[in-house]
C-alpha cells in the first residue's frame, strides 16, 4: 500500500508533486495493481476549490489526460516506500466557474520522490505540474499555480511545502482566470 501527499504531478509531480507539487492540499491514496515492470496508474480526480481558499473565485478542473503512472524504487524495512518515481502525460482543463473562463494546463512533470520516517517528503521534478496552494501553506502565497522548470518541493512532517526553484517559471493562473 502507497500513501502519499500529492502535488499533482503529482508530481505535480506531482504529484503526483505536489501533492504533491498536491500541491497542494494533503491527499490519500493508494495503489494496489501494478504493472509486470513496476509502474502503476495514478488516478487523478476532478478537483473543486470555493472562493478564497486558492483564488478569489471558486475554480474547477476536469482531467483531459492522464497518463501518469508512478513506481516505487526504494522501500523502508516496512515496506513503505523510501523513493519513487512519477512520470507521464497529463492535461487539465482548469476554469473559473463564476465566469467560465478557463484554460488548459500541461502538468507532465517528471518527479523523483523520497520519503522521511517522520511524513515529509522531498520532490526532485522537471517539467510542468499544477500546484494547488492554500493561505499559510507555502512559502508561495495563496493560488493555483502552475511550476515549470527544474526544481524542489520539500513537504515538512505537518505538509507545509517550499518550492526551490533551480531553472524555470511559476505562474499564479487565478489572475488569467479573474
Amino acid at each position: 500500500m502507497i500513501v502519499r501527499r500529492t502535488l499533482l504531478i503529482a508530481p505535480a509531480v506531482a504529484a503526483m508533486l505536489a501533492g504533491g507539487a498536491v500541491p497542494a492540499t494533503a491527499s490519500t491514496t493508494h495503489t494496489s495493481t501494478t504493472s509486470h515492470d513496476g509502474w502503476v496508474p495514478e488516478p487523478i480526480p476532478p478537483f473543486d476549490a470555493a472562493a478564497g481558499v486558492l483564488c478569489d473565485f471558486p475554480v474547477h478542473y476536469d482531467v483531459l489526460v492522464n497518463q501518469v503512472r508512478t513506481k516505487v524504487l526504494k522501500t523502508y524495512p516496512d515496506g513503505t516506500p523510501k523513493r519513487q518515481l512519477a512520470a507521464g502525460a497529463l492535461f487539465l482543463n482548469v476554469s473559473n466557474t463564476d465566469t467560465g473562463a478557463s484554460t488548459v494546463v500541461d502538468a507532465s512533470g517528471s518527479a523523483a520522490i523520497d520519503y522521511g520516517t517522520d511524513g515529509s517528503m522531498l520532490w526532485h521534478v522537471a517539467g510542468p505540474v499544477i500546484a494547488r496552494l492554500g493561505e499559510g501553506t507555502s512559502n508561495l502565497p495563496r493560488g493555483l499555480y502552475t511550476i515549470n522548470g527544474i526544481y524542489r518541493i520539500a513537504f515538512s512532517p505537518a505538509g507545509f511545502k517550499t518550492i526551490t526553484l533551480t531553472h524555470g517559471t511559476i505562474h499564479n493562473l487565478c489572475p488569467d482566470l479573474s
